[in-house]
């Protein structure tokens, strides 16, 4: 008799088996941020397997099931925890669930069902947006419409996931008019440094705005990216720049990725203008004295502190020489009492078993905006315990986490005041101020005034939403160009730019800025403008006149101290290497004029020879 020779079970196949009957599934969410508001639109729920089996990734997880012909049956059930746990942590906006069309189309005949379990989690079907991911072919597309239309009927909102990605994706969106548009990440990654990928997001917004659906950028990672989506106009994004999935997320934006949104002159600098004599500016003004407490009292004498008075939260542990050594904790310390046998071996030892040995600290001078990065970091349990201000490393007093976020939002407030309306950046105010500061201190510094050259024109052809985009990448341009600690840019009105640099290195800066401009720009013009290096518009007097591309020009001057008594003379000396450096051609350019710089009488500079006047070498003047 012949010997049957049996094939041993699939690992994976058996580790799937054990996953779906037991629910052992780990659900994630990762918020969806929109990204003008700073606000959080919503969550996606992301599936992972336990953590010791080899189906913790998704996915090899979603392989293995379509492999056996249950993944179907393991989505059903990833939807099901999916919404009860995002029922659970009772968090705002949507739920965004991935499905694919092998379980979409199970769902024709089950509408009647689908509505009972909803109203038995008594969540709005609006509030639930069916992603279809395109991860496997779609065989039957008229079904899947069919399908699609059922679950809309029923309240559902609408998404295509990983445009650009998949069979037919471009197809299924004419198909199916989803409400969201999301973006492959391979198109969102590095699109800073590419001009096509920025041009393919800009056909996407077009059509998106065309079709009524709102288009979602993932995979976002990096802050240059950001910027240029933001610029591109792209409303809503996701990725590990704004937050990382997680099991238990937070319902609003961390404290950092709300600044991380904020302009970016807020992000640099929220002191730019002279703030009012009562302004909160360091961890000093924000101390007040607190209950503090030796290493030598014991953990029974310090949690019953906790226990009389609720409203103490925190109490920093100081050493002989009166600098802090740790911080007990409120939370903290009633959990350890409570455990089982903790106080009976731990009645009378040092609280120090208790502190948490490693609190945050800050110098009486730290500015706030150093002090609300690191409270950013900080776990949300540890907010309400607020931080350690020292000076000479002695204790000072404690200050209150939502003592410094008012402080750091009445900054912002007061800076947004003098804040040019279109780029956010320091008006004329404020510009006004620094440079009169640099004057009376007697400081050495070299000031840039920046014009956009042929900018009307561009206007009349492009319109004046592509000329806002032109005025708010030359800011952006700008600012990247500035170290944020020695240099300073301003937006005085129009297309008119002012940088203040101390930094050495000023003329590479300058260079880079033209260079800059004259790439980034030119996804800006259509191609066949490109090739002309301009286009014909008509002038005041009616007539066709040729018209170049849209470049920077520049006036620069390196100030000594004692040069100017003023910022009017100062203004007024910019006035003519600018005039000089708008009167060239080419690309982006910048003339430095070396006579104005130093001591001088008026006399003197009037009678300066021309041949003083030299432009920057070639190499330096543009790209």
């Amino acid at each position: 008799m012949p010997t049957t020779h049996l094939q041993p079970p699939d690992p994976l196949s058996i580790a799937l088996s054990a996953i779906i009957r037991d629910g052992s599934l780990d659900i994630h969410f990762q918020p969806l941020v929109e990204v003008e508001r700073a606000q959080i639109l919503g969550y996606e729920a992301l599936t992972r397997g336990p953590a010791d089996t080899p189906l913790h990734s998704p996915l090899v997880l979603f392989e293995t099931a379509a492999r056996a012909g249950r993944l179907v049956e393991l989505e059903r059930l990833v939807v099901r925890r999916a919404l009860r746990r995002f029922k659970e942590l009772k968090l705002p906006g949507q739920l965004f669930l991935n499905l694919t069309a092998d379980t979409l189309l199970a769902t024709s005949d089950r509408g009647a069902l689908i509505a009972r379990e909803f109203a038995q989690l008594d969540l709005p079907a609006s509030r639930v947006v069916i992603e279809l991911t395109e991860t496997r072919p779609i065989l039957e597309p008229e079904r899947l419409q069919d399908s699609m239309r059922s679950l809309r009927e029923l309240g559902f909102v609408v998404a295509l996931d990983d445009l650009g990605e998949g069979f037919a994706s471009l197809k299924r969106w004419m198909d199916i008019r989803p409400d969201f548009v999301k973006i492959d990440r391979h198109f969102i990654d590095g699109i800073a440094q590419e001009p096509l990928k920025q041009q393919f997001v800009r056909s996407i917004l077009e059509m998106a705005a065309t079709s009524g659906c709102t288009v979602v950028a993932e995979g976002l990672e990096q802050l240059s990216d950001l910027t240029v989506l933001r610029r591109l106009g792209v409303p809503v994004c996701q990725g590990y720049l704004l937050a990382r999935p997680s099991a238990a997320p937070r319902a609003a934006l961390r404290a950092e990725v709300d600044a991380l949104l904020a302009p970016e002159h807020r992000r640099r600098n929220a002191d730019w203008v002279r703030l009012p004599p009562d302004a909160i500016t360091t961890a000093a003004q924000l101390a007040r004295r607190s209950h503090t407490v030796t290493p030598k009292l014991n953990c029974q004498t310090v949690a019953d502190m906790f226990q009389r008075d609720e409203q103490l939260f925190s109490m920093p542990v100081l050493d002989d020489s009166n600098r802090p050594i740790g911080i007990l904790r409120s939370l903290q310390v009633l959990k350890r009492s409570a455990e089982r046998y903790f106080m009976d071996i731990h009645e009378k030892r040092p609280c120090t078993a208790l502190m948490d040995p490693h609190p945050l600290i800050f110098d009486a001078g730290t500015p706030l905006r150093e002090m609300s990065e690191a409270i950013a970091s900080l776990d949300d349990r540890l907010m309400v315990d607020g931080f350690i201000v020292t000076r000479n490393g002695e204790y000072f007093g404690t200050g209150r986490s939502t003592d410094l976020l008012k402080a750091v939002s009445d900054l912002q407030v007061h800076s947004a005041r003098y804040a040019n309306p279109l780029t956010l950046l320091p008006g004329n105010v404020p510009t006004d101020q620094h440079l009169d500061a640099l004057l009376h201190e007697g400081r050495e510094f070299v000031v840039v005034a920046w014009d956009i050259d042929h900018f009307k024109p561009f206007n009349d052809v492009y319109g004046y939403a592509a000329g806002d985009d032109i005025i708010k990448l030359c800011a952006q341009i700008l600012q990247t160009a500035a170290d944020p600690e020695l240099d300073f840019v301003g937006h005085i009105g129009g297309d008119d730019f002012v940088m203040v640099l101390g930094s050495p290195d000023w003329t590479a800066r300058i260079t880079r800025v033209c260079r800059e401009f004259d790439r980034q720009i030119r996804p800006f013009f259509s191609s066949e403008h490109q090739a002309l290096g301009g286009y014909v518009t008509l002038n005041r007097q009616n007539q066709e006149s040729f018209n170049p591309l849209p470049t920077l020009s520049a006036g620069v001057i390196q100030v000594q101290p004692g040069a100017f008594d003023s910022v009017r003379a100062l203004s007024a000396a910019l006035a003519e290497p600018k005039h000089v450096a708008k009167c060239g051609t080419g690309p982006s350019r910048y003339f430095v004029d070396r006579r104005r710089g130093a001591p001088a009488s008026a006399e003197t500079q009037a009678e300066a020879p021309p041949e003083e006047l030299r432009a920057a070498p070639p190499a330096a003047k543009a790209a």
